[in-house]
């Protein structure tokens, strides 16, 4: 296997994993009971906080979608793979600067790694067009 197609290999790697992760919450449209489950939380009384986790899931569906068609579309990847370190990086700003439990801990130690992952698939993807 050559260097360039190893390459290649690695980038839509990382794309699809950071597609898959942010499918899972997808599932949460479904309701209260999958969205407390997936997030080890209590949504409360009232169906106003369960409608805007439920936006959020729509909101990452989207990602995800956009992401794994990244997979197979390179000149996707930039644009997609900024808007996702975007949103996984400013998540964990966010969860950094106040405190939290533990659900938020797990969901910002997920999105450090993707966000690591991505970065470096992104490197890789770029890497071709730099000249050091």
């Amino acid at each position: 296997m050559n260097t360039r197609h190893w390459t290649e290999w690695l980038v839509r790697f990382a794309f699809a994993v950071t597609g898959v992760i942010h499918l899972l919450p997808l599932a949460g449209l479904l309701g209260r009971p999958l969205l407390e489950r997936a997030y080890s939380i209590h949504l409360g009384e009232g169906q106003d906080l369960v409608i805007l986790m439920q936006h959020r899931a729509l909101l990452f569906g989207l990602l995800a979608t956009a992401s794994l068609v990244a997979v197979g579309i390179p000149s996707w990847r930039m644009p997609v793979g900024i808007g996702m370190l975007i949103s996984m990086l400013g998540f964990v700003m966010i969860s950094v600067w106040q405190p939290h439990g533990a659900a938020v801990a797990r969901v910002m130690w997920v999105d450090i790694i993707a966000s690591l992952l991505l970065a470096i698939g992104l490197l890789l993807h770029i890497k071709p067009r730099l000249s050091f």
